[in-house]
């Protein structure tokens, strides 16, 4: 064999044994996520799905997760001798904040919630919980499933062993009025604008009035100067008037807003009389020192 062949046939090993090492990493991840459970035969998905694929299996919704920075989905599913089935998807994420974003935006405040994880809900068919970048879906064919359901995700939420925390920046909205379970995560296009990224926000009721109020926590790339700039001069916004310490537009689409930009933040009240508004943004001033 000559150098060139031999130096070829080199490489050829070399990236078979990383395909290798990196495939049985792989399996054993899938191993240590889906815990066995008496009664039922586990079969684990021999594909992980990942950005690139990941329309083979969720199709029109995979956008949206992919918007929330999707990493990977691992996929079983459990059968017992009464061909009653559980499916399960482990969707994980690159931060625990996107997967909060993604379950967020599927999560609806009237839903029955659960206990397990960070946060979970469950109807008669399915069992919803996030824990860490991790966000799993149990569904199921049959009727009456909730035990088994409920005991394979707090199984599974013992096998990620992960923290069991919402977003720490919910906490800068404020709590009074702050309607339950209405807290989202949008990673971007707030309000319709594709430059509105990384946006913390949640549905108030205050004497009779619904409004909304955000808090937008950009990282380095995009600082919320930048955002707010942008924002003003679709509006048209005066010049004169874009230095003040709360700054009063009308939105086309959104209508009254009141803005209040501290540091890398920009926060801001959607709606609601001239009083909540001056409350509220007193209130995320506090939240913001």
């Amino acid at each position: 064999m000559n150098r060139q062949l031999f130096k070829h046939a080199l490489f050829v090993s070399l990236a078979l044994l990383v395909i290798a090492a990196h495939s049985a990493r792989g399996d054993e991840k899938k191993e240590r996520l889906f815990p066995a459970m008496d009664g039922w035969e586990l079969q684990i998905g021999d594909k992980v799905y990942n950005p690139g694929n990941l329309w083979n299996i969720i199709n029109g919704a995979a956008d949206a997760y992919l918007s929330y920075d999707f990493q990977k989905l691992y996929t079983a599913e459990y059968f017992n001798d009464q061909d009653q089935r559980l499916k399960v998807y482990v969707f994980q994420h690159s931060s625990p904040t996107n997967a909060f974003g993604i379950y967020s935006q599927e999560r609806n405040p009237d839903y029955d919630f659960v206990s397990v994880g960070a946060q979970g809900f469950k109807d008669q068919y399915a069992y919803y919980f996030i824990t860490g970048p991790y966000y799993v879906q149990i569904s199921t064919n049959a009727e009456k499933m909730g035990s088994a359901m409920d005991k394979l995700a707090r199984q599974i939420d013992h096998k990620l062993n992960t923290s069991d925390q919402l977003p720490g920046q919910l906490e800068l909205l404020p709590q009074k009025g702050r309607m339950k379970n209405t807290e989202k995560y949008i990673a971007a296009n707030y309000m319709g604008y594709s430059y509105l990224k990384s946006a913390y926000v949640a549905d108030y009721k205050r004497k009779d009035q619904r409004f909304k109020v955000f808090v937008l926590a950009p990282d380095s790339q995009q600082s919320a100067g930048d955002m707010l700039s942008r924002y003003l001069d679709f509006l048209e916004h005066p010049k004169d008037k874009r230095h003040q310490d709360v700054i009063q537009v009308e939105d086309p689409y959104n209508g009254s807003i009141w803005l209040y930009p501290h540091d890398n933040y920009l926060a801001g009240v959607i709606g609601g009389n001239e009083e909540l508004k001056k409350q509220y943004i007193e209130l995320l001033k506090a939240n913001l020192k």
